[in-house]
């Protein structure tokens, strides 16, 4: 009986559809392609742009860690 839990447990886990990691790969990508072209056809100083960048990079970096927490 045991072991029937176990293969059970066992096959939830692998069945298992990991959507944050989904989630935060495809808003990585959506915030790289904001990145690519705020810096390809803004007419704003250059200066502007790379705080911008900066602060989708900051983003882009807090939604890797999370996704590196225990337990996600």
């Amino acid at each position: 009986m045991e072991k029937r839990e176990e293969i059970n447990q066992e096959e939830a886990r692998v069945n298992h559809w990991p959507w944050k990691d989904l989630v935060g790969f495809i808003l990585c990508i959506a915030l790289t392609a904001f990145s690519l072209t705020a810096v390809l056809y803004s007419s704003y100083q250059p200066t502007y742009v790379f705080m911008i960048l900066t602060g989708l990079a900051f983003t882009q970096a807090m939604i890797q860690l999370v996704k590196l927490q225990p337990g996600h």
